[in-house]
């Protein structure tokens, strides 16, 4: 049986308050209701809309699933989904120490000519769609590849 760990942090930043949830949890694809349940129970908890909640939930699917599908070719490894918010904005991160891979570098697919369209890369492209701000970085001391996506109410 695998387990989930959950920690929950609460932070005072200046003179706003920012809320942070993490869940530490296997990548495994058989595990994202898990993921989804918690990242929309977070952001609900935050006061965010249930537009906002079905938004992200289909970005939660795209990371996730790619990476519990390509992060750790070699055995399973494990995820961290970070959901916090301040005033106006949420924030998703994603933390593995999978195989580095900036999905940004993709370039986006075509979408105006059908008969120029390919298989793939539709799903990084719908994240940036619906995403206002998507940054990815690799720490190299933590040997960690961190996306972090946020949008605004």
């Amino acid at each position: 049986m695998h387990s989930i760990t959950m920690h929950f942090f609460y932070k005072v930043f200046g003179m706003g308050e920012e809320s942070r949830h993490t869940l530490h949890i296997l990548a495994e694809v058989g595990r994202l209701s898990e993921v989804s349940v918690f990242v929309k129970n977070a952001f609900l908890g935050f006061g965010f809309d249930d537009k906002f909640c079905r938004q992200i939930d289909i970005v939660v699917e795209e990371i996730y699933v790619n990476i519990a599908s390509y992060a750790y070719p070699k055995g399973h490894g494990c995820v961290d989904v970070e959901c916090s918010a301040d005033d106006d904005t949420g924030t998703l991160i994603f933390r593995d120490q999978g195989i580095p891979y900036n999905p940004l570098d993709k370039e986006d697919p075509e979408t105006e000519d059908p008969y120029k369209m390919t298989i793939g890369g539709y799903g990084i492209f719908m994240v940036k769609e619906i995403m206002d701000e998507v940054i990815y970085e690799y720490d190299a001391n933590s040997k960690e590849n961190v996306l972090t996506l946020r949008k605004k109410r």
